[in-house]
């Protein structure tokens, strides 16, 4: 085989391997490590803002992994269903809705559990970035439109401990 055709022959192999990697690699993009990851779930307990208790079965997200998957290709949610999003430390968090199929509630909640902001009725799909008003630690995905229907409202706190 002549040189130049040996070179656009490596040529050919370093590009199939490269595309190999990125498109259905063992870790590629869309090969196993974006497998749906386990959710420990829990029983969550919201105190909606004026003493009434409401009681949601959640995923717990608190790995890195985790939080980055979320609630992706999920195609419906119970009405008492939905995420809860565990971080380490306070501070203004963002998310958006890149692969995620419906609309949802977003409820940042401060290291005590008390709401500091909300979203109602993040659009599916939506690249936009939605961030809290201020520092927090826990962030509460539900179905849209769950905060209205539920009366979820300032003075809203999560309680502790998870569970129970």
């Amino acid at each position: 085989m002549p040189a130049r055709a040996r070179f656009h022959f490596a040529g050919f192999l370093a590009c199939l391997g490269l595309f190999w990697v990125v498109a259905g690699g063992p870790t590629g993009a869309w090969g196993a490590s974006w497998d749906r990851p386990d959710f420990a779930t829990s029983t969550l307990s919201l105190d909606r803002g004026d003493g009434t208790l409401l009681t949601y079965r959640v995923e717990l997200a608190t790995t890195p992994r985790q939080h980055a998957y979320g609630l992706m290709h999920v195609e419906a949610m119970d009405a008492d269903a939905g995420m809860l999003f565990i971080f380490d430390g306070m501070a203004v968090r963002s998310f958006w809705m890149k692969n995620t199929l419906i609309p949802l509630d977003m409820l940042f909640f401060d290291d005590e559990g008390r709401l500091v902001s909300a979203v109602e009725k993040a659009a599916p799909g939506s690249l936009v970035s939605r961030r809290s008003s201020g520092p927090a630690k826990y962030v509460l995905e539900l179905n849209g439109g769950s905060m209205q229907a539920d009366g979820i409202g300032p003075g809203a706190r999560l309680r502790f401990p998870l569970g129970g």
